[in-house]
């Protein structure tokens, strides 16, 4: 594990994305309400890069139910409270609802795992540019794992992630310059042509390890290297974004490219 960690810090320098370095921390409860079926309930809240102040709160309420010994289902609901550092003030809340589905084997001390979680996420922000982001947003989150269960209460876990954005804005752009009536500032005609861009847009690889000193209370430290990939369309003009971490072809569409590093602490009392 200190290995893959010391690859993923030495790799960051090298990536031409936009670098952070951020925090998370949870609380939250499971409660059994019959053999298999569990209510949960979690808080979340993320650091901004740098350590600089709140990001957000993340506030889920699940249910799953473990259909046999190897597979689990669910679904629940998230409240998502952004934090504006400029403003110091909530932005509009996002609504995001999600059912998932968990196959697991156990062979010896070692528990692989695979998740598939389908969400969809909805803003609420008024002031949103439709052309680069879906206000009802669909995207499909696949996850690999392998748990190491023989110590007596330490599990060191490693997981990967990959989310396919499975409704991102797409349209076309003319490949000559336009000019508006106002401005002098050119830029591409754009057309858009619907919800219907589906590509891998983040990545994730999450190690760390799960400490249960008794039945009733798990926590959970780990290190998540999280690198994302958003299609954007800049209907604006050229850009005025910073260079790093964006990669904009002639016609001003292109990436932005961000690799984060976070510190997660999470604590869960089981009743």
């Amino acid at each position: 594990m200190r290995k893959l960690i010391a690859i993923a810090l030495m790799l960051l320098p090298l990536s031409g994305a936009a670098q952070e370095f951020a925090a998370r921390t949870s609380v939250g409860g499971d409660y059994k309400i019959v053999k298999g079926l569990h209510l949960g309930i979690e808080e979340e809240v993320r650091i901004d890069d740098g350590f600089s102040g709140l990001d957000d709160l993340r506030t889920t309420v699940d249910l799953s139910y473990k259909v046999g010994k190897n597979f689990k289902i669910g679904g629940g609901y998230t409240l998502i409270n952004p934090y504006k550092l400029s403003s110091s003030t909530f932005g509009a809340p996002r609504h995001r609802v999600f059912v998932d589905a968990t196959a697991s084997y156990r062979a010896g001390d070692f528990q692989f795992s695979l998740k598939e979680k389908l969400q969809f996420t909805h803003r609420t922000d008024d002031s949103l540019n439709v052309y680069q982001k879906t206000r009802n947003a669909l995207s499909l989150k696949s996850r690999v794992g392998v748990k190491y269960k023989g110590f007596y209460d330490w599990e060191p876990f490693v997981y990967f992630e990959a989310r396919t954005a499975l409704n991102d804005p797409w349209g076309t752009v003319s490949g000559s310059l336009q000019y508006t009536e106002t401005s002098s500032r050119p830029y591409y005609s754009y057309t858009h042509t619907g919800y219907t861009h589906v590509y891998f847009n983040r990545f994730r690889l999450n190690l760390g390890t799960d400490w249960s000193p008794s039945k009733s209370h798990n926590f959970s430290f780990g290190l998540l290297a999280d690198y994302c990939s958003d299609y954007v369309v800049d209907t604006n003009g050229p850009s005025s974004w910073s260079t790093k971490g964006v990669r904009l072809f002639a016609d001003n569409t292109g990436w932005i490219d961000t690799f984060r590093l976070s510190l997660c602490v999470g604590y869960q009392y089981k009743f």
